[in-house]
């Protein structure tokens, strides 16, 4: 899978992969995105910030509580979506 090297944290919230990867990590995901890590490691800063938000949305100071309902809502509509 080619993807666009992302550099703001708004890319890694927006890609339904990368919340299926934080949200249920399996194996293949993990080692795609530890490779994506390595391709471009100007990326890291930005990739764990977007883990850490989605990993601990309660307790996010970064986001609105609006923009964190509506980033929820779509964790869980990314998260059906792939069970289904």
């Amino acid at each position: 899978m080619k993807r666009a090297i992302y550099t703001k944290v708004e890319q890694f919230l927006r890609d339904d992969d990368f919340i299926r990867y934080v949200m249920d990590c399996t194996t293949d995901n993990n080692s795609y995105w530890a490779s994506y890590l390595s391709a471009a490691p100007q990326i890291r800063a930005a990739y764990l910030k977007a883990y850490d938000i989605l990993t601990h949305l309660d307790d996010c100071e970064l986001l609105s509580p609006e923009q964190v309902a509506l980033l929820k809502q779509r964790i869980m509509h990314t998260v059906h979506v792939n069970a289904n």
